[in-house]
This record gives structure tokens, sequence and C-alpha cells, in this order.
């Protein structure tokens, strides 16, 4: 039976939470009884329900517009971002060395796309996508005559590439739509004569085939672009499920292969083998090459001469592994290298010489090594101890490979390495100073969870302004799809450490800090592991004396939302303030509707199963929030073009939240109705994040100015 019920209570001298009709809808399924109070905001087409979303957002917007905190925050973050505004993004190098780049234009106030012919070549303009839009994505061909180019389309999903030709300055006349480059991008063909592109046939998040049934498709550059000559997906040969996606790899120009894979959120995929000549006379025959249960890393190998060289997965620390490429024994490869559980290798990296590789220590102190031609493992010695690395440039047809290193409090910079193994900066970019935060430091400590289990959790602070246990601590977790919480240098995030508080990164199960195990021990029936690792670092930082309840914000964003969420279901006394960036914070609604389109099954559990189900919902914030308890001020930060997390997943929770809270806590949701999941532009940046860091300010013990 559904009822109503409307509420809106005054608070604190401005306007009630927006009304809202609440229609419950009970659910019972495999014994578990469920009530979804808020059904009625699934429908986001409905006139009053997209209404009751700009109330929300309306709300929002006035609690900002009359913060003091958050303009202060604004203005400091406007200036670091105006320190950034020489820096360059977007930077491809193809195998000849010529780089591609983003650079702001100081004079005319805009990016602009630049080439170099190689490092210590002058840079020039090639492309003011001024008429166009911003550039959301770039990948130049072999030859270095040609560079797709992403722009935003009026889908929120898909974009549009264009082609530009780099000797005439202009576009071709193909335009590719119906893509996604997160999903895949351009895949080059090796004599750049056209290109290969995952097609997504349903791009209507609407639609019950939204992002289902894709395939990859051959586009050589002048034939009509409707055409879509499928080359990989849909056929009985392959057999990819309808919500896998089904994308192929080309490494460089030499290949004689190309790698087809059943790409999903798993770690590992299904991968399929043909030949390049075959694909080019339009007989293309694929074979099957390895599956998920030998364990290769999403489409983390390389064809080089006649060996297959890959990271694969294994119970310790994960491996890089070989195989002859024309009778390959996945069950027993050749072994290259290997790593152990506190310090697994995380990335591979090839170029004509030599095999690169890293190790992430708990997730944070990253170390670097080269297998040479003759099978012996060298260190190489970078000129800092970095908390993230990754690699660039490496192709089996040249020498050049270079690589990326950032830290809590070094920053981000790129080097290129030597045939002697030395490191050397690229200077390809200015480098900004921040001397505010020369007095920070960062150290990693160990908390025991719940169960005993010792979980990393990563402090950065100044040691000259501890305040005993008054230190004000903003805590950033997300923990899930085995991605590590790695070291970034970021000064937005840095200012609350140089203005006397603590930033804590606690890297809980469903990471992949301690390899692959920490990422599964974080699954499924075993997601309580991170939010109850989350609660234990939160009360470590108690016990330890760093601080105390009252003093805790916490943050997260996307799949961090059921992390974060459930940590504040169980313990809302230990946090002062909740806020999360474009949140899942009701993975069984999402898992559940007609229209899911994604592989996030694998992470999180099926409806279809049994015991998987009673995971989902037992995982799921929104439908464990619970009257009679006092939950901490809450921010939930939504996008409305998002193509992974329908904005009723948050309104849900808000509304159930609004509704038990009874405006004695601020509960806004504020609403992007121009980004999109993890797409914000460059100075949309300092704005979110300035209400992000005003909102945990403004909610510390003593400070409420809720409203």
């Amino acid at each position: 039976m559904n009822t109503c019920l409307f509420f809106g209570q005054e608070l604190h001298n401005t306007n009630s939470f927006p009304s809202l009709e609440k229609q419950i809808k009970p659910i019972n399924k495999f014994g578990v009884k469920i009530y979804d109070d808020y059904v009625n905001l699934n429908k986001l087409e409905d006139p009053q329900v997209l209404d009751w979303f700009k109330a929300q957002d309306s709300l929002a917007e006035a609690y900002f517009s009359e913060n003091r905190l958050f303009n202060n925050f604004l203005v400091k973050f406007e200036e670091y971002q105006n320190r950034e505004k020489t820096a360059i993004r977007l930077i491809e190098i193809n195998e000849k060395g010529n780089y591609f780049f983003i650079k702001y234009d100081e004079v005319e106030a805009r990016e602009k796309l630049y080439f170099k012919e190689d490092v210590n070549s002058k840079a020039v303009e090639i492309f003011d996508p001024k008429s166009h839009g911003e550039i959301t994505y770039l990948k130049p061909s072999f030859d270095g005559l040609k560079v797709a180019i992403g722009f935003h389309s009026d889908k929120k999903f898909s974009s549009i590439i264009r082609f530009l030709n780099i000797e005439t300055g202009e576009f071709y006349q193909d335009q590719i739509t119906n893509i996604n480059p997160s999903f895949g991008g351009i895949e080059w063909l090796p004599d750049s004569s056209g290109f290969i592109y995952l097609y997504f046939p349903v791009i209507d998040q609407s639609s019950s085939g939204y992002k289902k049934n894709s395939y990859s498709v051959i586009h050589k550059l002048g034939e009509d672009p409707n055409l879509r000559k499928e080359v990989f997906g849909r056929n009985n040969i392959v057999n990819i499920p309808i919500d896998f996606y089904p994308k192929v790899k080309i490494n460089s120009s030499a290949d004689e292969y190309i790698i087809g894979y059943s790409a999903s959120s798993n770690d590992y995929y299904d991968a399929y083998i043909a030949k390049i000549s075959d694909l080019l006379s339009g007989k293309i025959i694929w074979e099957p090459f390895f599956k998920i249960k030998h364990k290769v890393f999403t489409t983390e190998g390389v064809v080089r001469d006649n060996q297959f060289i890959f990271r694969q997965g294994n119970n310790l620390g994960n491996q890089i592994s070989s195989v002859n490429i024309i009778s390959p024994n996945f069950n027993n490869p050749d072994l290259l290298a290997e790593g152990t559980l506190e310090n697994p290798i995380n990335q591979l990296a090839l170029n004509k010489d030599n095999v690169y590789f890293s190790k992430s220590k708990f997730g944070v102190e990253v170390s670097l090594w080269k297998i040479n031609d003759k099978g012996r493992i060298i260190q190489l010695k970078p000129p800092f101890v970095p908390g993230y690395a990754t690699f660039f440039g490496g192709t089996i047809t040249s020498s050049l490979i270079g690589v990326e290193l950032d830290g809590w409090t070094s920053n981000y910079t790129r080097f290129l390495i030597s045939g002697n193994d030395s490191l050397f900066e690229e200077g390809l970019q200015v480098e900004t100073f921040y001397p505010e935060f020369k007095n920070l430091i960062s150290e990693q400590i160990m908390i025991k969870s719940h169960d005993g289990v010792e979980v990393p959790l990563s402090l950065v602070y100044d040691p000259q302004t501890l305040k005993g246990s008054l230190n004000e601590v903003f805590i950033y977790v997300y923990g899930a799809y085995g991605e590590s919480l790695s070291p970034f240098f970021y000064p937005i995030f840095l200012n609350w450490a140089a203005q006397g508080g603590i930033l804590a990164f606690p890297h809980v199960r469903g990471g992949g800090e301690k390899g692959k195990i920490w990422h599964e021990q974080g699954q499924k029936l075993f997601k309580f592991n991170s939010w109850k690792d989350l609660i234990a670092c939160t009360e470590g930082l108690i016990q330890k004396g760093f601080t105390q309840k009252g003093l805790i914000s916490l943050y997260t964003s996307s799949a961090g939302g059921i992390t974060a969420g459930m940590a504040v279901n169980e313990r809302p006394d230990l946090f002062s303030s909740f806020i999360a960036e474009v949140p899942r914070l009701n993975p069984h609604g999402l898992e559940s509707s007609q229209t899911v389109s994604s592989t996030s099954y694998l992470e999180y559990g099926s409806v279809k199963d049994s015991l998987e189900y009673i995971g989902l919902v037992k995982m799921d914030p929104y439908y464990n929030l619970k009257i009679g308890k006092e939950y901490p001020a809450t921010l939930i930060i939504s996008a409305s073009q998002d193509d992974r997390i329908p904005l009723w997943d948050s309104g849900k929770y808000v509304a159930k939240l609004q509704s038990i809270t009874n405006g004695n806590i601020p509960v806004l949701l504020d609403i992007d109705y121009q980004n999109s999941h993890d797409n914000f532009g460059y100075n949309d940046i300092v704005k979110l994040y300035s209400k992000i860091f005003s909102f945990a300010k403004n909610n510390m013990s003593g400070k409420q100015n809720r409203y």
C-alpha cells in the first residue's frame, strides 16, 4: 500500500526542505523485505520530480551564496588555479616522438592545441578550438600527420571525434559520434589510414538498451562514417555479453596482430587475437587468446617480436609474464618478475629494448624497475620517492619512454628515462612553486580493523601547527574496483593541511593497495570490510590523539559513496559532516534498474543471485538510513549529465535523510546541470572544491553556521 507524507519545516531562518510526496514501494525478494520510500524519484521525466530537484539545487546554492567561508576558499583556490594556467594537459606522444598537447594561451585567455616535432623542438599552435568548444580527447596517428580530437556532444554520454590534418590544418570530413573515449577511444591502424573504435548503438539513458550491444567498427578516412563495418563484437565466434564492451587494442605501426577484449569493470578479461593483414583484407578471423581465469590485467599486454608480455594477477603481489605468440600457454607462462602482498606490481610498459614496471608499497611508495634484453632486473633511481607513477611514450618501435611522478607533498613532474637508466626532467611544463606547503610532511600508519587486519592510513599535515587532539581532519576515502588511493599533489587539498588541519587517506579494502586480494576482500559479500576499515581508521585517529569527535569531515566520490555512506550509517557520531561527489548511494536500486547498463554487478553483486542480493541490500546507504539516529551535516553533489549514476540515486538518499533529520542539520543536494560523472570544466573545479571544503570547515564542532 502506498502512503503519502509531506514534510518541510523551518530551517534556521531559511526556507524549508522542498516538499515531496513519499511513495513507498515494498520489495520482497529471496526472503528479504525492504521498502523504497521514494520510488517516484525514478521518474526523472516527471515535471514535479524535476521541480523537486531544482528546488533542492536552489536550496544548496542559497546556502553557499550566504557562506563567508565558501567565498574565502573560492578566492584562495582561484589563486592556485591561476598559478597553474600555464600548465599543459592531454599530452600525447606518438611513436615518432611527436608531441601533441593542450596549453592555455594567456594572451587570448583560452586553451589551444600545440604540436612539437620532438621534446626539444619549438611548440607550434595547430588548432584553436574557440568555435568548437573544449577539447576533451586527443589521439595522434602513428605517422604524426593526423590527430583525433574529441569534443563535448549535446548527448549526455557520447562525444564527437573529428580528425585534423596536421599538414593542412584542416579537418577531414569524417565525424564520429556514439563514442565515449572513457570506454574505448580511437585505435589507429598501423598504416594510419583509418582506425577502429567502440560504437554504442543506444546512447539514450532512458532506453533499456542504453550502452548495451556495443561493437567495434573499422573506419577508413574518407569513407561514410555511417557504414560502420563491424570487426569485433556481435557474432557467435566471440560471444560477448550484451553489457560487456568489445574493444580492441593496436599498440604500434609494427603490430602484426590485433587483440580484442571482452571488457567489463573486472580486472581480467577474455581476449581474442587476429592478424592485422586479415583485418585489412576484410577477412578477419578471431581466435581465442586468453580467458578471465588466466588473470591477465585488463589490456596490459604487448606483443613484441614473438612474445606476448603482460601483467598477471596471482595470490601474492602480481607478476610480469610472457608467452609465445604462436603457441601461447597461459597456464604456464614464463615468469619475468614478481611482486609481494605488501609491494605488488601495479603497472607495465614496454619500449623496443626493455620491459618497465612499477611496484607500490601499500599504495603510497612507488619503486621503478627495468627488465633488460638479457632478463636482468634493474631498479631505477628517481630523484625522490614517488607515491604515484605512470609510464608514457612506450612503444615497440622506439626507445623513447618516460614516467610521470607525483606524491602527497612532491609536485607532479614528468621525466624521460635515458638509455643508462637515469631520469631527467622532460621540461615540457613550467614548474609551479608553492612555498606555502614547504613544511608539510606525509606519513603512513597502520590501523587494526574489526577483524585484526592492518589497514594503511596516510596522513598529511604541518607538524609545526598540530594542536594536540584538536586538529580538524578531512578524510578522503574510496575503496572500490581495485583502485589504489595513490598519493597526489593538489594545492586545493594541501591548503587544508597548510591551514593547520590534517588530511587523512584510509587505504581500505576494495582498493588495490595490497594487491588483488585486498580488492576482493572489499567486493560483493565482503564489501562490509570497506566501511569497517574506514570506521577503524577514524577511531584510530581519535585513539592516537590526532583529533576528536566533531572535528572529522568525511569526503568521497563515485563508488566510494558505498564505503563512506555505510560508515556514516553505522557510526554517524564519528563524523561532523559527510560530503559525497557523484556518489553511488543506492547500489541495490541501480542494479535492479531496467536501464542498468554497466558491469558494476561484477564489483557489488547481482540481484539475480540470492547471496549477492543480500549483500547488495546490506551495503546500500539509502536503504540503511534509520529513523532515530543523529546524522552529520550532509552535502551530496550530483551531475544531471552523469552517464553512470542517475540523479535519482542521490535524490532518494537526500529525500530520506531530510525526512529523518527534520531540518535539524543541513542536508543539501547540489546539482551540476552542465557536467558529467568525471568531466568538470576548468573553472568548475574551483567552485566545486570551494563548496566541499567550506562545508567541511563550516560544520566542525562549535562552528555550525547551518543556514
